[in-house]
């Protein structure tokens, strides 16, 4: 029998970006477990669509950026403590450590989690000294550290993580949700797609996700090819140029570009794909891939070491170097002859790893134990 004191619900503080789908997933499974749910904001990060009535929704005072800055960190970190006093907080997480991370290290408290998340080890680190030493900081006095991939985890380690605090887990598909099935013939319409082989791109259009080499690949693709492109958290300068090389290529009729994707419709959009295409130049393991994967359907990704976890054994050929138009190109052509039985194959193969490692609700699950384990402390 579970002792009381393993039944009794959580006081949860998170950090993190509060119109993420992602940030949303998480804390929404931890409400649906009846814990108490708080939301830490920064000034600067309105909620662009409403949080569920149950999550508390708490804001940090703005950043100055005058020479006085060190007092409103002051004021910040006076701020956030009182919040976790009052709100008498078990674990305080952070998803991202740029930023939440640091501020999660500011505020003294403990335990508290650290999200990896991708870019923010990869990539910010090298901007300056500064996020060097304030991600060392963060990493070292974090009592657990997640990240989504082997890779994503050890270079935590590198950044001052200790190596017995890492826990590898996924953000998580709904496998239920996004499953193999029927093409779906209202949205082939909604997209003029009749016999179209559509290539989508789940991901922002921000030069980070390198979209303009997706599209200039399409150039030596066939002509039945239609590339589905979503504008949801776009870069407005990077969607310019995009739109702006489309034109120039004069593929407009071999591009759709499409607005945010209600979440409950994704399924259904991936199902339509004939290949998913994926191709940043930095990332942990996409979700985006996992639920392309969940839903049987091929993929061409970056060879990014926390991808190749994935898909290096499944399909090699899948893999594409940063920003290789040829060679994105010549992935997607692969992609596109597989005959039947090849793409059942994999299919089954994809859905099985998808089953086996990234189900949403057995990955919440476990950072749940987690969750009490370090409240117990």
């Amino acid at each position: 029998m579970t002792p009381a004191s393993d039944r009794r619900p959580l006081s949860l503080a998170f950090l993190g970006d509060p119109n993420s789908i992602h940030t949303r997933r998480w804390i929404g499974f931890f409400v649906e477990r009846g814990h108490a749910v708080h939301l830490i904001l920064a000034s600067d990060r309105p909620l662009l669509t409403p949080l569920d009535e149950r999550i508390v929704v708490h804001t940090l005072p703005r950043q100055s950026r005058s020479p006085l800055r060190f007092l409103s960190v002051l004021r910040t970190r006076q701020r956030l403590r009182r919040i976790l006093s009052d709100s008498a907080i078990d674990v305080l997480h952070a998803h991202y450590l740029t930023g939440y991370g640091w501020l999660a290290r500011l505020a003294t408290f403990h335990p508290y989690v650290i999200t990896v998340w991708g870019s923010d080890v990869y990539l910010t680190p090298r901007v300056s000294r500064v996020a060097r030493i304030w991600a060392w900081v963060a990493l070292r006095g974090a009592d657990l550290v997640t990240a989504d991939s082997l890779d994503l985890g050890s270079s935590a380690v590198r950044l001052g993580a200790g190596e017995d605090r890492i826990r590898l887990v996924q953000f998580g598909v709904d496998t239920a949700h996004f499953r193999p099935g029927l093409d779906v013939a209202g949205i082939r319409s909604e997209l003029q797609a009749e016999g179209r082989k559509v290539l989508f791109v789940p991901r922002a259009i921000a030069p980070l996700y390198r979209t303009l080499t997706v599209v200039r690949a399409l150039r030596v693709l066939p002509e039945d090819c239609l590339l589905v492109l979503t504008e949801h958290n776009h870069d407005a300068t990077y969607l310019a140029a995009v739109r702006a090389e489309v034109a120039s290529l004069g593929l407009q009729d071999r591009v759709r570009f499409i607005p945010e994707i209600d979440h409950g419709r994704m399924p259904d959009i991936y199902r339509l794909a004939a290949l998913v295409v994926s191709i940043p130049e930095s990332d942990g393991t996409p979700v985006s891939v996992l639920e392309a994967m969940a839903c049987g359907r091929p993929v061409v990704a970056t060879d990014l070491p926390s991808v190749r976890e994935w898909l290096g054994d499944l399909a090699p050929w899948a893999l594409v170097p940063v920003g290789d138009e040829r060679g994105t190109a010549d992935a997607i052509q692969l992609g596109l002859g597989l005959d039947e039985r090849a793409l059942g194959d994999l299919a089954a193969r994809y859905r099985d790893r998808v089953l086996e490692r990234a189900d949403y609700a057995q990955n919440m699950l476990d950072v749940e134990i987690a969750y009490r384990s370090l409240a117990a402390r």
